[in-house]
């Protein structure tokens, strides 16, 4: 995703710091990269490209973004204005969005909702034209696309993000188009009354929400006084009568939202003025919470405008204070989905129905297809041969998660496409099966070797270099110890940085048969218990 930051206000000058190792700059798109090791001060009409782990501050507020991705920072020659895009994974953007627009301790269910949403929206295309003639992003990080959040997210954050990854929202052939709103009051609004070009969306007209009520009526109450509303309409180009005596709602959308106010000044002259102008006027001018929706009666009493109203934000699509009463209800993220956009459905691909959870045996397994028994059989005996071979010492529980695609392989492991599985705590996920005959590998050999990776690691600890561990799973697997003699890396340091730094499959195999070179011969001294002991200890001075 490409996102410009500080998208709302122009900012004038930077300074760019490095957090943590192997950030880099360079000072055109295909210029070499260079180690970006101290703070870096910019103004118009420098440009950068930057990469790593980089703190973003705009000088004199001390406004700051940090984040993990690629960077590109531009001042403009004419108004001396800086623009910054970063490009990041998707689900490391969903994972910021969620931080933002969620509740602290907003339920499971309801956060995987709100993860497909926010997915969603961002693939249906370019969001930012905030930015017209500036860098390009296809969002931005203010509530004019998104909001996002670049803090660390919470353990329940990346569990959504991770439990929906790739999933969006689609209705025939198409992504829907989404929207969530705070709190409708009650009633969703008809999306074709906030946007006319989405009249024909069925799935976004206006209905009841009982579950929005049940946790909170949201009702509010607002005054403007008529001197406050006689400055907002000339900031505004409001052309308002005077000596304001009545203000009334003339015409309402199907929710009962305003649509039309029409002012009478003392002398009996008239102005209409849309309700959405005026909510955005007042909130401009004094803060978005003082009228926070269109759902409100309007009256004029003791020189002011007074609005007694319900909900928050425009209330179409999914409510989110409805959407978290129904997961607390015992609502699933589809059910939530299924009542707030009807007809619509969860996919990855246009073919599939998404994500699919079932059991193999005491292996949980996610798949975007239902796994044949086959499959499931020889995904058991894989688990049983893997324990057979390095017996846990507890209780391991193990999930499979079969990619649909290479690029949800990416973004659930942040590993490069050339990886065919990664293993993650308790969790292996697999390339799709079509990659992995592509490189000669069979489902069941690789998910032993992923299976004993999950058995490895839970003993591992800091203390363990990579080699050991890898090494280890290498011989505990068998796969290469034909030929594996003749390998060029020696010391342990050349590959300890082989496996860290390995830029494609075949380095990466490299190195890692020269870590199962290094440990059959530990193993054939030692034997494995004491090599397994290891693990915890780390590998004794003089040993390896």
């Amino acid at each position: 995703m490409t996102v410009a930051l500080f998208s709302t206000h122009p900012v004038h000058a930077l300074t760019v710091t490095p957090v943590g190792a192997h950030s880099w700059v360079a000072h055109c798109a295909g210029c070499a990269h260079e180690p970006l090791t101290a703070a870096l001060h910019l103004v118009a009409p420098a440009e950068i490209f930057a990469g790593g782990t980089l703190r973003v501050t705009e000088d004199g507020t001390g406004d700051g973004r940090v984040a993990t991705g690629l960077w590109h920072v531009r001042g403009s020659r004419g108004g001396g204005e800086i623009d910054v895009v970063l490009t990041l994974p998707s689900e490391r953007y969903i994972a910021a969005v969620l931080n933002a627009e969620a509740a602290a301790a907003e339920p499971a269910q309801s956060l995987r909702a709100l993860a497909i949403l926010a997915r969603t929206y961002a693939l249906n295309g370019k969001h930012n034209t905030a930015h017209a003639g500036h860098l390009e992003a296809d969002l931005c990080d203010s509530t004019a696309c998104q909001a996002m959040a670049l803090r660390p997210a919470s353990q329940a954050i990346e569990e959504a993000a991770a439990a929906t990854a790739g999933e969006t929202l689609w209705f025939g052939g198409h992504r829907a188009e989404v929207f969530f709103s705070q709190s409708c009051g009650g009633v969703t609004e008809d999306a074709g009354a906030a946007w006319p070009n989405l009249r024909g969306a069925t799935y976004l007209r206006s209905h009841a929400d009982p579950y929005c009520v049940r946790r909170d009526a949201a009702a509010w109450h607002a005054e403007v006084s008529l001197q406050e509303l006689a400055e907002i309409a000339r900031a505004e180009g409001w052309h308002l009568p005077a000596g304001i005596v009545s203000a009334r709602v003339t015409e309402r959308s199907a929710s009962h939202r305003a649509l039309r106010i029409v002012f009478t000044g003392s002398d009996g002259r008239t102005s209409a003025v849309a309700a959405s102008a005026l909510r955005f006027g007042i909130g401009r001018a004094l803060g978005w919470n003082r009228v926070r929706s269109d759902a409100y009666e309007l009256t004029i009493r003791n020189g002011s405008l007074v609005f007694d109203g319900r909900g928050h934000g425009h209330g179409v699509g999914l409510c989110q204070a409805g959407a978290t009463e129904m997961a607390a209800e015992g609502k699933t993220a589809r059910e939530i989905l299924g009542f707030y956009f009807p007809g619509t459905a969860v996919r990855i691909q246009p073919g599939d129905e998404g994500w699919l959870e079932s059991r193999a045996g005491a292996v949980a397994v996610r798949a975007a297809y239902a796994l044949p028994d086959r499959q499931k059989a020889a995904l058991e005996e894989s688990w049983s041969e893997a324990q057979g071979r390095f017996p846990p010492r507890k209780a391991v529980s193990l999930e499979m998660v079969f990619a649909p695609t290479t690029e949800v392989f990416r973004q659930l492991t942040s590993q490069p496409g050339w990886t065919l599985a990664s293993a993650r705590g308790n969790s292996v996920v697999l390339q799709p099966e079509a990659i992995l005959r592509a490189h000669g590998q069979s489902v069941p050999a690789i998910a032993l070797h992923e299976m004993l990776h999950v058995l490895v690691e839970t003993e591992a600890s800091e203390r363990a270099p990579l080699w050991l561990r890898e090494g280890l799973v290498e011989a505990l697997a068998g796969e290469g110890e034909k030929g594996a003699g003749s390998i060029s890396i020696e010391s342990v340091d050349e590959i300890e940085s082989a496996l860290a730094h390995a830029d494609s499959l075949q380095a990466s195999a490299r190195a890692h048969r020269a870590a199962e070179v290094r440990v059959r011969g530990l193993l054939s001294r030692y034997g494995l218990s004491t090599v397994r002991g290891w693990l915890a200890s780390g590998v004794p001075v003089g040993v390896s």
